[in-house]
Formats: structure tokens, C-alpha cells, sequence
């Protein structure tokens, strides 16, 4: 019996797009990983790609944020190693809308990813990008006319575009195209929502009485569920292939925060955070509150029986640092939104095939769209 199609789940070639995409700042800056540690039996080492001790999967990461910057990254360092606007890419008048003044940020993306592909080390040596000319949507109506632009790596040559029509930013999103059942086809993506995936599950092994779960990302046969159970929320993995769900292991030391797929879905990253006490302004003066603050720790699970297998530790990311990435060479790959990224070595690498969800616009400045390049 086939398991229901998930929503973005597509067949993919070899230049990879993942996730939504983020409005942030991108100045120049990098920070290469120092100062790990590991709880783990073998350590390992941040100044190595970890594994195998040489550089696995692809080697360029290309970070695409919403106001149109894109920073490469060099996996093999791992550091940043340029930084440029698509504005200045895109022909004249540009194809991809430049800020009217430094520091002005537009009111939806100008710029993602069309769609995710695949993440194999031969990657293909182009990528389509859904964008818009216009820095500001229309007041008459709220929208905003966007393109399928296709540029060349890795010297992000504007190769072709296709005009996608006019589409409501106010209130919705631009469009996330997929490809069509055609060769060159491109399609508009189907609708962000995800229903309630407890019908499903409720038909594969150990997946019954699992309330309000969602898929919410995906990767190879696995998708990561997230529920609610015990008027918490909860996560666990399901195997569409083997129609089978697991729970993953409760924390014992009271440890939570968000969870991650890893490429090839085999296993997944949980960032651990703790309740921090702080005082913020309110409105009748100051309050005490307690904030999740990340701590610096990662633990790896394997998706397989939801238990740990790894936990490993930086103190460059605790505080303010987000997630962006796992990459199939095994970094996790952070940023602070201002340009600067740190890499932490998670010990093993992973599968190929990327993580998808159903995330669209990101403008709190937490997910940029990625894309991996082999040059």
C-alpha cells in the first residue's frame, strides 16, 4: 500500500534548495568552528570536516535571504567567502529589486529558492529563484508581480526568466514553484496548509492516539511528525516506507527546544535550550520572565528508535544564534543574522537527500533558503 503523498515531497535533481527563506541582514563576517567539545566516546574535531576527515556532499552552500542578499559559504574551511546583492546580478533594470536606500527592508521576499532538489556532490550548475522586480508591494491591491529566474553557478549569471504573473503578498505569499511533470515545467507548489496527519497514522505501527500531529518536515522516506500528547508538545519520526512511527526520546534532564531533520532523514538534531530568568519592560513597568536561551548543546537522535546517539556541545552558540542548516557533510551551521556564521562539527555525516517543509516567508530573519553547489 502506497502512504499518502506529503505535501512538497517532489522528485529533485541535483542543485539543492531547502527550507524557507529569511529577511535579515548579511553583512561581510565569518567565524570557523573552535573551541567544541563532545560527550561522545571519540572526539571530534571542529578544525576537520567531520566523518571521514575530508569534505562530504557538496562543498558551496549558497545562503539566499529575503531582501536578495546571498552569502557562500566554503564547507571545506568551513568560513564565509563572499557575499553579494542579486540586485547587482540580475541585468538592467534589475530583475530582482535593489533597497532604495542601505538598511531598508522590503515588505515580503524579493528573493527564494523555486523549490527544493536534490543534494548530491555533483550539483547541478544552476538554480531557479522565484523574485520580484519590486521592492514594495502594490496599496491598490497588495501584490506584487514575480518571475522564475534562472542563474547560472557559480558566477550567478542571470540566464533566463519567466514571468509567474501577479501574486497577493498582503495576504498570502509569493509563489514556491516545483517542477512539473514535463521537462523545463514549472509549477505553482500545492497549498502550504498541513492537515492533520493523525487519520494517517493512526495505520502505520505504534502511530495511534497521536492528537493535532502535523508533518512538518521530510526527508527520504522520514518525516519528522510534531503532536500534542500529556498538554505538551510532543515530536516523534515516521517511516513512510515501512509505515511505522516513533516517538523520540524524552529528554531526562528537562532539556527541549526545536527539532531537525538531518539530510537522508536517518537522524535528526535537537537544540537544547533552558529557561533563562530576565527582566523585560511591560506594561504596568518591568517584569520578571524566564526566556528559552540556547545553551550551546546539540543532541543527535537516530530517527530509527527516536534515542540519543550523540550529544555535542559549543558555547560559540549559545545566546542568540540560529539554526539554519545540517549539512550532508555533518556541520550544523549557524548565524546571528548580521552576517557571521559558526559551524559545529556533529561527529558523522549524512544522507543526500534534503530536507523539505512547509515553510514559505520567513521575515523574522531564522530561515534563509539554501542552495548546495559543488563549485
Amino acid at each position: 500500500m502506497t502512504p499518502s503523498p506529503i505535501p512538497g515531497r517532489f522528485p529533485a535533481p541535483l542543485a539543492v534548495v531547502c527550507a524557507a527563506l529569511l529577511l535579515g541582514a548579511c553583512s561581510a563576517g565569518q567565524d570557523t568552528a573552535s573551541g567544541l567539545r563532545t560527550s561522545t566516546a571519540q572526539a571530534v574535531s571542529a578544525a576537520v570536516p567531520p566523518g571521514e576527515g575530508h569534505q562530504s556532499g557538496p562543498r558551496f552552500l549558497y545562503v539566499i535571504y529575503c531582501n536578495g542578499t546571498v552569502d557562500r559559504l566554503d564547507l571545506a574551511q568551513p568560513a564565509k567567502v563572499a557575499s553579494f546583492a542579486l540586485s547587482e546580478r540580475s541585468g538592467t533594470p534589475p530583475a530582482v529589486a535593489a533597497a532604495p536606500s542601505p538598511g531598508v527592508k522590503p515588505d515580503s521576499c524579493l528573493a527564494r529558492p523555486a523549490a527544493t532538489d536534490g543534494a548530491g556532490g555533483t550539483a547541478e550548475r544552476q538554480v531557479q529563484l522565484v523574485a520580484t522586480p519590486r521592492f514594495y508591494r502594490s496599496d491598490a491591491d497588495g501584490q506584487k508581480a514575480y518571475r522564475l529566474l534562472t542563474f547560472s553557478l557559480p558566477d550567478w549569471t542571470l540566464r533566463q526568466q519567466v514571468d509567474l504573473g501577479m501574486f497577493d503578498v498582503l495576504n498570502g505569499t509569493p509563489p514556491r514553484m516545483v517542477r512539473g511533470p514535463q521537462a523545463g515545467q514549472w509549477v505553482p507548489r500545492p497549498s502550504e496548509a498541513e492537515p492533520d496527519a493523525s487519520a494517517e497514522l493512526a495505520g502505520y505501527a505504534d502511530g495511534q492516539g497521536l492528537a493535532f500531529a502535523r508533518f512538518t518536515q521530510w526527508s527520504g522516506d522520514v518525516s519528522l511528525v510534531e503532536f500534542s500528547g500529556g498538554g505538551q508538545a510532543q515530536a516523534g519520526f515516521a517511516d513512510h516506507a515501512a509505515r511505522r512511527f516513533v516517538r523520540l526520546a524524552a529528554p531526562t534532564d528537562g532539556g527541549s527546544g526545536p527539532v531537525r531533520l538531518a539530510p537522508g532523514g536517518r537522524f535528526a538534531v535537537r537544540e537544547v535550550q533552558r529557561r533563562e530568568a530576565t527582566a523585560e519592560p511591560s506594561a504596568d513597568g518591568v517584569a520578571d520572565t524566564a526566556l528559552l536561551r540556547n545553551t550551546g548543546e546539540l543532541r543527535v537522535y537516530r530517527t530509527a528508535d527516536g534515542q540519543q546517539v550523540a550529544s555535542v556541545v559549543d558555547a560559540r552558540i549559545a545566546g542568540p544564534w540560529h539554526g539554519i542548516a545540517i549539512t550532508p557533510g555533518g556541520w550544523a551551521v549557524y548565524t546571528d543574522r548580521q552576517g557571521i556564521y559558526r559551524f559545529v562539527a556533529l561527529g558523522r555525516t549524512f544522507g543526500t537527500e534534503p530536507v523539505q517543509d512547509g515553510e514559505t516567508d520567513d521575515l523574522d530573519g531564522a530561515r534563509p533558503g539554501l542552495v548546495y553547489s559543488a563549485q
